[in-house]
């Protein structure tokens, strides 16, 4: 039985791909997480705002900021809630614009190696 020369050049071009795989599903995975957190954090800021929504005005309120709570007035807290709702929004559109860059990236490289693979071929 003869053993099959290894092409270096096709070796080093499978372990970049192998290497850029791992690195981007990791990178995907880390997304996910965060789109998943921030999520959490809309839903829970949407539960606050309607059990805020129902009071009156003029209730005393008291928003945590750091280790001490602040008296402020509902409108205030309400207005603050949704700034923080839009911000979790604008951060989850960032975090899916890179997601499809990954992927995208990823795509490429396997379609290179495709290509490097079938020149190969096509040489022998």
């Amino acid at each position: 039985m003869a053993s099959i020369p290894v092409d270096m050049e096709l070796k080093k071009a499978f372990q970049e791909l192998q290497l850029k795989m791992i690195q981007t599903t990791q990178q995907l995975k880390v997304a996910d997480n965060q789109v998943e957190t921030l999520k959490r954090k809309i839903q829970h800021t949407r539960l606050v705002d309607q059990e805020i929504c129902a009071l009156p005005d003029d209730t005393p309120v008291y928003q945590g900021v750091g280790r001490m709570f602040l008296l402020m007035s509902v409108p205030t807290i309400r207005d603050s809630l949704s700034k923080k709702q839009k911000l979790a929004d604008e951060k989850i559109k960032t975090i899916e614009v890179s997601k499809e860059y990954l992927e995208k990236s990823l795509k490429e490289s396997e379609n290179s190696l495709r290509e490097l693979v079938l020149s190969k071929q096509q040489q022998r």
